[in-house]
């Protein structure tokens, strides 16, 4: 086994109480003793999921990291397993009675189908990641890049200037949980995409209803609904669309751009399994409810890296594709950098989290914009749109895009290897 700091690799015999014999480090694992990895297995998974120290990551895509890897193992062994049994019982019953043979090739092909299909497809148990993940801790650290929510300050927040409301992003990204929050702001998404980032929970909780407010009084606003494959998280952009305290009636763009149960294929033996009856309707369709019923994914099963680079293929490509005109010259339409007063106020609300100081701005549109743009959004989304990637769809308050988060969408770079 090879440590992972001196990178000697040692016999069992050596690594006398979990101790490398060349440098001395202890060994957070030992397969020989039922441990289900080894010190270098899990550094490697933290390298894929934190893209070898370049992205902030959350302890769940290690999980699911791992997942990947146990299952990969224990349904190589099955399968080798089932080969080799096989294959020596062939031999024998060829010598014994050849035509038996006849029976006996089918026989080992239907049992190998069933062994990949069927072994190794149970997730690892969240107690025992949790315990792997409390040693880890105890004996290598606290591991660089791994997100940690910071404690809500006990003093009272600044107040904003009172200007500060009439200013808003053009974009915006809305998530079903708080960790996908935490993985957007960790990693400084808001800041180089220029966009608002909230969870629809109300998180991060000291910026949540100021930038809401700031959101709602923009007729340019484009959202996008970044979720998991839940009822709720699919449900989540028709909500959105359809509730009077987000956007009902704005007229504003929302681009569903979370996981959907088409998304599901390349993560089947990662899916929860569920036994529920979701009804179709809210944004679900017949199909869409039936799979629900049944399964859940969650959006962690996309390495991090992933995530930010499909988020931003999508929203760009959306932005492009039906980007409005710019504002009529005798509008108030205002672009630019908040006053310094107003951007120091911004980021105390926002907790550094939300609001950008260098985030380019509009001020509130005149009643003749607001008029005019709601018809412009209205009739665009009317017409479904293509997003600029071909593959998306329309339900009439919002729209769906079903290719940014499919498992071919970025095979350039390696996109498809988070996939399966």
């Amino acid at each position: 086994m090879i440590c992972i700091r001196c990178q000697h690799d040692s016999k069992y015999s050596e690594r006398t109480g979990k101790k490398c014999p060349h440098c001395g480090g202890r060994f957070a694992f030992e397969p020989r003793e039922n441990d289900p990895f080894t010190d270098m297995a899990v550094q490697r998974a933290i390298d894929t999921v934190s893209a070898n120290g370049q992205v902030k990551w959350g302890v769940e895509h290690l999980y699911y990291e791992l997942c990947r890897r146990k299952k990969s193992s224990t349904k190589g062994a099955a399968v080798f397993v089932v080969l080799f049994v096989g294959f020596g019982a062939g031999i024998a019953i060829g010598t014994a009675a050849p035509l038996a043979l006849l029976l006996h090739v089918p026989a080992v092909f239907g049992l190998l189908w069933y062994t990949y299909q069927n072994v190794g497809n149970e997730l690892f148990a969240r107690g025992a990641f949790e315990q792997l993940w409390d040693r880890w801790g105890q004996v290598h650290g606290k591991p660089k890049g791994v997100i940690a929510r910071r404690p809500p300050e006990a003093k009272p927040a600044r107040a904003p200037e009172p200007d500060l409301g009439d200013y808003s992003f053009d974009r915006a990204v809305i998530c079903d949980r708080a960790r996908t929050v935490d993985l957007l702001l960790a990693n400084n998404f808001h800041f180089e995409n220029n966009c608002a980032v909230l969870s629809v929970g109300g998180y991060p909780q000291q910026a949540f209803e100021t930038v809401r407010r700031m959101l709602r009084r923009n007729p340019r606003l484009e959202v996008f609904v970044l979720h998991d494959n839940t009822p709720e998280g699919c449900r989540l952009a028709h909500l959105l669309a359809n509730s009077p305290e987000w956007f009902k009636g704005l007229g504003i763009r929302i681009v569903d751009v979370g996981l959907r149960p088409l998304h599901a294929g390349p993560f089947e033996r990662l899916l929860l399994r569920q036994n529920r009856e979701v009804p179709a309707g809210g944004g679900l369709s017949a199909a869409e409810a039936s799979w629900l019923s049944k399964h859940s994914l969650e959006l962690a099963v996309i390495r991090p890296e992933q995530v930010l680079k499909r988020l931003f293929r999508a929203m760009n490509q959306f932005t492009r594709a039906v980007r409005a005109p710019a504002a009529p010259r005798e509008s108030r339409v205002a672009q630019g950098r908040l006053s310094p007063g107003a951007a120091a106020a911004g980021a105390a609300v926002a907790g550094a989290a939300v609001l950008a100081p260098t985030a380019a701005l509009a001020r509130q549109r005149e009643a003749e914009e607001l008029e005019r743009q709601r018809k412009k959004n209205e009739a665009a989304a009317q017409g479904g749109g293509d997003g600029g990637s071909g593959a998306s769809s329309s339900s009439g308050d919002f729209e769906v895009d079903i290719d940014s988060f499919s498992s071919d969408a970025d095979t350039s770079d390696g996109g498809a290897d988070s996939f399966g």
